[in-house]
């Protein structure tokens, strides 16, 4: 069973939000819309499903190495 997520149709996840982080309580294949459906081999997906970044590599101005360079920034009613 790939690691989807939450917004995929055909994944019947419940999901926990009371807390500060998402927690997966259930998590079921469910069936599909049968006019939809297609068949592939499972290598196509699970290893797309999740990349890694070096923060080293991240050049953009607004870069959070580690919770210490994190903020939020106001300029009058802008957040």
């Amino acid at each position: 069973y790939l690691p989807t997520g939450p917004e995929l149709t055909q994944s019947g996840q419940l999901y926990d939000i009371t807390g500060d982080k998402m927690k997966l309580l259930l998590n079921f294949p469910m069936i599909g819309e049968p006019h939809y459906a297609q068949a592939i081999d499972a290598k196509l997906i699970r290893d797309k499903q999740v990349k890694f970044y070096k923060l080293a590599e991240n050049h953009h101005p607004m870069v959070a190495r580690s919770e210490a360079e994190t903020n939020v920034s106001r300029a009058g009613k802008t957040v």
